[in-house]
This record gives C-alpha cells, structure tokens and sequence, in this order.
C-alpha cells in the first residue's frame, strides 16, 4: 500500500502546471535517492550549506547563491538583505526598521499588483512598500534616499503594459539602485539562472526549487551578488532572525543541489523534446477520435518559458473549469490547465503540459478529455 493509500488521499495526474497546490513538480530518482542518502547521516549543517550554496553559484555560472525554502523564502531574504546588508545589529531588529536610512521596496503599480500578491512579502520586513507608476520615468521618479531595492516580477503576462527587465535594469543600475527579480516560475531555459544578474545586471534573482527544477517543493534559490547574498545567509535559519523560520534541512539541501545538477546538465532542447513527444502522442490519439477538433500548439510556455503547450478549443456551450471539474472528480483525478481571468482567454480553451505528465499517463489525460466532450 503506498503512503497516499494509507493516508487516505488520491494523487492525481498533473497535465496542467507546476502549480504549489498540486505539489510543484516530480523529482527525478536521483533526487529522491540524494535526501534518502543526507538523511541517514548527521552533518554540519554550516559545512553543507556552503558547499551546497558554492556548487549553486558554479552552476548558474553566478558570483554566489543561497539555497532557502522556495522563491517565497527567497524575497523576504533579499529584502531583508537590500535593507540591512551585512549588519547584523540592523538584522536583529527587523522588521522595525523606521528609523534605517533605507526602508522603501519599490515596485510596479498597475495590472500586476492585483494578479501577483507576491510582492506583498517584502512588506514582512516592515520595509514601507512603495507603487511606481508603470513607466520608466515613474520608476526613476519614486526612487529616493530611502531606497533599498526595486522589486520586479518578469513573465510574459505579470510585464503586460509595463516596461520589461531589459528596459528598466540598465537604467537603474545606471542611478546606483539595487534590483532584484523574483523569476520564480520564469525556467526553462536554464540560461535565465544567470540572464537576470549576469546579463542586465541585477543584483539578486530569485527562482523556485520546486518549480522546472523540480527538487524538494519546499526550496528556492538566490543568485547574485556575493555581498547580499552573505547578507541573506546571515538574515536565515540558523540564526535567530527573521529567515529562522526559512530553514532548509540537509535532506531538502541535498535533494535540491541534485535536481540543480540535472537540470543544468540537461539541454533545454532535450527537455523541449521530451514533452514535445508526449504532446504528440497526445493530438494523435484526440484528433483519430474527435478528427475535426480545434487543436493549437504553442512552443512557449503559459508564462512565456520555453516549453511546449497543447491548446484545445472544447466544443461550444462547454468550458474549461468544468471540464477540469469532470476529470478532477475521475477515479483516477487529472488536473486539466485551466487559464485565470487575467489571461483574457475564451473560456472553452483548456491547455495541457507535459512538464509532469508521465508517458503512461498521456492515453489516460486523452481519454478523459474524450469522455468529457462526448458525455455532453
């Protein structure tokens, strides 16, 4: 009996995203036998988070890195970092931070503050969160002696009407204003692990461990600058401030530099191509069943990532939740990708990724979308 079987809960198959509330992603064998193997041992936990942080920062070809517990974890440590730097008296006191020179987190106003509440975090600082009207120049204009950092949130949708990354970091390191990304979701392709900081010159990025680098859900990973990172390892657990609750156990920190590993090790396009084939097997078995069904396919991801997509228009009258409704409610449950609001799509288009979805499991998914479409 598997363990989901003695608790009493079903597990489902994952054709739609690497949300957090269906569990991120699978870990792949090497991963799962890297926290089996940390956690049959004791270490210094000191020791192992250098040397897993070093092999972190070698492979996103970053000058340093802080493995944390998920991107969540990751921006309040680089606010925590952007306001205190090093200091550690600064540290102990946060998140009363009225009377620090610096205290403000700049970030976008508009469209993106109500679809992404992440930013909402930096406020767990005490840092006073600051809107920027969505220009270059509203940016610049709220910029002042306060500042500690500007926050922002790439993908394709969250930089609808704003100006994009390539636009605004040049111009603000330009002024001497520390940036930082939260890329949590915004992998594959790997060489964003280092485009943000590397190449337009950020100061941190922030990117999930449990997301497409499918390691332990419950980890996340800073890159950038060596100074801010010391400064979010000395914010983090073990220390008493306000990252101890952020700890990372050896078993995640061996199971999260293992899936790092893989990942960077693996071509984009060899990880393009296998979802790429199971995308395939997925229109041939629909389209032999349903020949006249809309079917559209998409080489970039629903937030812009480099991966493929399989759009299908569902017959009128039906809509994507409630076919998701029908295949969650299934003996065996599929969660079928459906968009939000704020992606303006007709809401008869289901999307499905393969980012998760097992090969044996792609008959599986095409039936349950056919059996959906013809019990109506």
């Amino acid at each position: 009996m598997s363990f989901y079987e003695k608790i009493g809960v079903k597990p489902l198959i994952n054709a739609s995203e690497t949300y957090t509330n269906l569990g991120g992603s699978l870990m792949d064998p090497r991963t799962v036998q890297a926290m089996q193997e940390a956690g049959q041992s004791f270490v210094d936990l000191g020791e192992l988070l250098t040397a897993v942080c070093n092999k972190a920062a070698e492979l996103t070809h970053n000058e340093a890195a802080f493995v944390t517990t998920g991107a969540a974890g990751g921006v309040i440590l680089s606010a925590a970092a952007c306001i205190c730097g090093a200091d550690t008296e600064k540290l102990d006191q946060l998140p009363h931070v009225g009377e620090f020179e610096k205290n403000e987190i700049i970030v976008f106003d508009g469209a993106v503050r109500n679809i992404i509440p992440y930013w909402k975090l930096t406020g767990l600082t005490g840092a006073r969160i600051v809107g920027a009207e969505p220009t270059v120049e509203g940016l610049l204009n709220a910029v002042n002696e306060h500042t500690a950092a500007v926050f922002l949130f790439p993908a394709s949708l969250y930089e609808e009407d704003l100006p994009k990354c390539e636009e605004v970091i040049p111009v603000l390191k330009e002024k001497g204003v520390t940036v930082v990304v939260d890329a949590a979701a915004q992998l594959p392709p790997r060489s964003n692990l280092w485009y943000y900081t590397k190449e337009l010159g950020a100061d941190l990025a922030v990117y999930s461990g449990g997301k497409h680098i499918q390691g332990p859900q419950s980890t996340g990973l800073i890159v950038g600058r060596k100074d801010l990172i010391r400064a979010c390892r000395l914010a983090a657990s073990p220390n008493a401030r306000i990252g101890r609750a952020f700890k990372t156990g050896k078993e995640e920190l061996a199971g999260f530099i293992t899936a790092l590993e893989i990942f960077c090790t693996e071509s984009d396009e060899e990880r393009f191509t296998r979802q790429d084939k199971k995308l395939e097997e997925l229109q041939r078995i629909l389209l032999k069943e349903i020949p006249d069904l809309q079917l559209d396919y998409r080489t970039e991801g629903r937030l812009g990532t480099y991966q493929p997509l399989l759009l299908l228009t569902l017959p009128k009258g039906m809509t994507a939740q409630d076919c998701n409704k029908y295949t969650r409610a299934m003996e065996n449950p599929i969660d079928i990708g459906v968009y939000p609001p704020e992606f303006h799509m007709p809401e008869n288009i289901v999307f499905i990724n393969a980012y998760n979805l097992k090969e044996e499991e792609v008959p599986v998914v095409a039936k349950a979308l056919i059996d959906f479409i013809y019990q109506a």
